[in-house]
């Protein structure tokens, strides 16, 4: 070709027999290849979710990270970029102390990098192209995930700098609770297996062994202040999911059957309007839900400015994790059903249910009413049967009746004591009725 002179390119037109060709060959080739057991694995893998655009749109406050990015979602997003540089200082803050070179910990994330890139339900094509990179990300993201769960929130980490902008006493004051908020976005979440494997390489050859499942789960557990009965088990998949399962009761449990009498979620009135047909509120010694006799008992539910994107992230989790059920979606519908005005919150505050950490009573019954916009019932939710027994008692009129004299005529001290009055001189007007006329019965 001569200087000058234009490159010859080939103009395909676009709907050509030669790319119908091309796209035809290709569907073909995957169907030949198809194996049933190969893809379930490919799905399987994931536990990492990007969000609907829908949904974002609608909450994009509350499942949007404003402080930290982790994992390669949110990556590079203009608004977190400022502390991207600062995680490396963490890095080399992480190294130093484990006295273990980089290399190690860059070789034993290669190991695990199908399965650690699994967990993600969709890359872009430049996670998956560029393997060093995403190798990088898991190591930066990991060891600063480690470094934040391990900071005591009370005194800081004093091996770091005492004016350090995180682990600093200051610095974990005042940045630690938006970072916590942060680390449970379902678009913004590590594998815990990333977390196991840098704790083996810092442990060293000797003490690999030594990091087990329940080391790492314990450490998420204690951070978010959190208890539960599955010390031991096996590893998370990332921090929301153990933060879902340290909210719900993990001993195995029969649920009922729905059948067609089952009124569901649906049926429920709200907490004011179930006093008046005679149900109790009291607060119950677990998570679970469950109602007796008369009286409804519930978990206390801590309501501050992280319950909406906390609620939200763990119910999209439900939704879109094949293999969990519902149970916080199913809470979080019951207790909208519960809660509809502040005069709702005020009663289940007085009987220490509600924790009301935002201030306003009606900003609580907003928050917990915004939860269930665009969210579907499932009819086999986790408290159906409970539903169906708050129904049926409050359809009894007895119920009504005496709950009415409870809370008309019993409300006080001074109210109480004007009915037996009332009541005593009726009845001493009664014998002296009756005695009267005995007594003229006699005379006659």
């Amino acid at each position: 070709m001569a200087s000058g002179e234009e490159p010859y390119v080939v103009d395909i037109q676009e709907g050509s027999q030669y790319q119908q060709s091309c796209w035809m060959n290709t569907i073909e080739d995957q169907v030949m290849n198809y194996n049933r057991d190969e893809e379930e694995k490919h799905w399987a893998k994931a536990s990492i979710y990007r969000l609907p655009e829908f949904a974002k749109k609608i909450k994009e406050t509350d499942l949007t990270p404003r402080v930290v990015s982790f994992g390669p979602y949110h990556h590079g997003n203009h608004s977190l970029k400022r502390i991207e540089e600062y995680k490396q200082k963490v890095l080399v803050h992480f190294l130093h102390r484990a006295r273990r070179p980089l290399i190690d910990f860059k070789t034993a994330i290669e190991q695990v990098l199908e399965e650690v890139r699994g967990s993600y339900h969709h890359l872009e094509d430049e996670w998956i192209k560029d393997e060093e990179r995403f190798v990088k990300l898991m190591i930066m993201d990991g060891c600063f995930t480690l470094e934040i769960l391990r900071l005591d929130p009370a005194t800081g980490d004093k091996s770091y700098p005492d004016h350090d902008p995180i682990f600093s006493a200051h610095g974990a004051l005042h940045k630690l609770p938006y970072i916590k908020r942060d680390m449970l976005m379902l678009e913004n979440q590590i594998p815990l297996l990333v977390l196991k494997v840098l704790m083996q390489v810092e442990a060293g050859e000797s003490r690999q062994q030594q990091v087990t499942d329940g080391e790492i789960n314990e450490l998420v557990y204690k951070f978010y202040n959190k208890t539960t009965n599955s010390q031991g088990g096996p590893l998370g998949l990332h921090v929301l999911d153990l933060y879902r399962k340290s909210m719900i009761i993990t001993a195995d449990k029969q649920r009922s059957p729905v059948t067609i009498k089952s009124f569901g979620i649906e049926a429920m009135q709200t907490a004011v309007k179930l006093r008046e047909c005679g149900v109790q509120f009291q607060k119950s010694g677990n998570n679970s839900i469950s109602f007796n006799k008369g009286v409804l008992k519930l978990p206390i539910l801590s309501v501050d400015d992280s319950t909406a994107s906390t609620f939200l992230n763990l119910m999209a989790f439900e939704h879109l994790h094949v293999g969990v059920c519902s149970e916080i979606s199913s809470y979080v519908c019951f207790m909208d059903k519960l809660v509809d005005s502040e005069q709702d919150v005020h009663l289940l505050s007085k009987k220490g249910i509600i924790n009301n950490a935002v201030g306003s009573e009606k900003a609580v019954a907003e928050i917990l009413n915004s939860l269930t916009e665009e969210i579907t019932v499932d009819p086999t939710n986790e408290f159906a049967d409970v539903s169906t027994k708050v129904f049926e008692y409050s359809q009894k009129k007895i119920h009504k009746w005496r709950a009415t004299l409870k809370h008309t005529h019993f409300r006080t001290p001074w109210t109480t004591l004007a009915v037996v009055t009332a009541i005593i001189l009726l009845v001493l007007t009664l014998v002296q009725s009756v005695y009267t006329v005995i007594g003229s019965y006699h005379k006659k």
